[in-house]
């Protein structure tokens, strides 16, 4: 006679795990948790009533708008979800009657900045009407949603053709099999980790800034840029050239660590440069399950100051094919199951005593597939779509790429004051100069 029911569970992988904690620690220091937004631009101004209707039809009594992690009688901890109809009042409007896009600017960067209402609130939803266009922006809580995630989702809920139709959370077991599959991956992880520390080097960071952010509000502040078709054809051209095939992740990293550098020099920031990166471990198109949680890993690079572009590509080209030779992201993913014990409060307080001990330069991401693939939403042409991610507070300045429809989106993303606009104008300039011209 079975007790319990758990075959409609998800239990949480390792990443989910870290990802609540680093939302915990986020939250603790910045007063803003682990979250993300994707901004939809549309040609002409979307009807708010109609998105209203639609938004309450996919969202009301699903089971991924609201929920928190629950541990069951075994430990290990799974997603309890809340169902609850969407409310009209979630979504936010704005209408922008200047046709200053400096105002547009700071409204998206605000709305950004924002927190959920409450920690166990995982989508929010605002629209802008200005210029003619209609900017539709979608909040995600990464403990639900990872970037392509919430893509493959936004496409669902404003596709016509899934009306009314309800996504279910998918099934995964506890886990607590395999242990020593995952000692064995923490022992790598460890190595692998203690290679790259090795003899405590020192590590080029940026220190907090005594103003507010370049845009001098608070804690957050982001720069945005869209290279167009032409422009991202040149980089995919160059990229061919000088890094080689399925290269552009590494010829792009390779100006982004080529321009912090530079700023590094500025600063006398001397060191080696650190960089983590996510990694999707989806392929090109999947299924609906995979939308939900955490489907990345990571990788982790060490590079040193003052290399020449070819030298920076041949490195970082190195470590990444060594990285997937030995199976590092496999490892990590692996490996991560074992931190499921640790309660939230005391991995948060572990990974922020391990940011400090083991510090990072920067933050990169290069997500090569998209998720949303709508041409029109109501009739109006989709135009673009990018995101904007709040970096962690450790490192505290990360440059996220992004494709759609044949653009590059780039965001230059900074929390604790780690960046004023000089440097963020910085370096938004030397690194699109360099993807484009093929040097610095």
């Amino acid at each position: 006679m079975t007790i319990f029911n758990t075959s409609d569970r998800y239990y949480l992988n390792g990443i989910d795990w870290v990802m609540a904690a680093l939302n915990r620690l986020n939250k603790k220091k910045t007063g803003v948790g682990n979250h993300s937004q994707l901004v939809l631009v549309l040609k002409g101004y979307l009807d708010k009533n109609n998105l209203v209707k639609r938004l309450s039809a996919i969202l009301s009594k699903s089971s991924f708008l609201k929920g928190k992690p629950k541990r069951a009688w075994n430990l290990a901890p799974y997603w309890e979800s809340e169902q609850q109809n969407f409310s009209p009042e979630d979504m936010k409007f704005f209408k922008l009657t200047s046709k200053d896009n400096k105002e547009l600017d700071r409204l998206i960067h605000s709305l950004a900045k924002k927190p959920f209402k409450n920690d166990k609130t995982l989508l929010a939803f605002d629209l802008i009407h200005w210029n003619k266009l209609s900017y539709l922006i979608m909040k995600f809580d990464h403990k639900m949603f990872d970037a392509r995630g919430a893509e493959s989702l936004l496409d669902h809920i404003l596709n016509k053709n899934s009306s009314g139709k309800q996504y279910n959370l998918p099934v995964q077991g506890a886990q607590l099999n395999l242990w020593k599959s995952r000692f064995l991956s923490g022992q790598r992880i460890n190595r692998f980790l203690k290679s790259i520390y090795s003899k405590k080097i020192k590590v080029a960071s940026f220190k907090q800034k005594n103003d507010k952010g370049f845009l001098k509000c608070d804690s957050h502040s982001f720069l945005y840029s869209t290279l167009s078709e032409d422009q991202a054809s040149i980089v995919d051209s160059n990229t061919i050239k000088k890094a080689g095939y399925l290269m552009h992740g590494i010829y792009i990293l390779s100006f982004v660590a080529k321009a912090f550098d530079s700023l590094f020099k500025t600063q006398k920031a001397v060191g080696n440069i650190l960089i983590p990166i996510n990694v999707d471990v989806r392929q090109t198109k999947f299924s609906k399950d995979k939308i939900f949680f955490n489907n990345v890993s990571f990788m982790l690079f060490n590079i040193k100051q003052g290399l020449s572009i070819p030298d920076y590509i041949k490195s970082l080209k190195a470590q990444f094919i060594d990285q997937v030779k030995t199976k590092i992201p496999y490892h990590f993913i692996n490996s991560s199951l074992l931190m499921r014990i640790l309660p939230i409060k005391i991995l948060s307080a572990f990974m922020d005593y391990r940011m400090k001990t083991n510090p990072l330069s920067f933050s990169f991401s290069y997500i090569s597939e998209q998720a949303f693939f709508l041409k029109t939403v109501e009739n109006l042409e989709v135009l673009n779509l990018f995101h904007i991610p709040l970096v962690p507070v450790s490192p505290g300045v990360g440059v996220f790429f992004t494709r759609f429809n044949k653009k590059l989106n780039m965001i230059i993303s900074s929390s604790d004051n780690k960046l004023d606009l000089q440097d963020g104008k910085y370096l938004q300039e030397k690194i699109i100069s360099g993807m484009l011209n093929g040097e610095v």
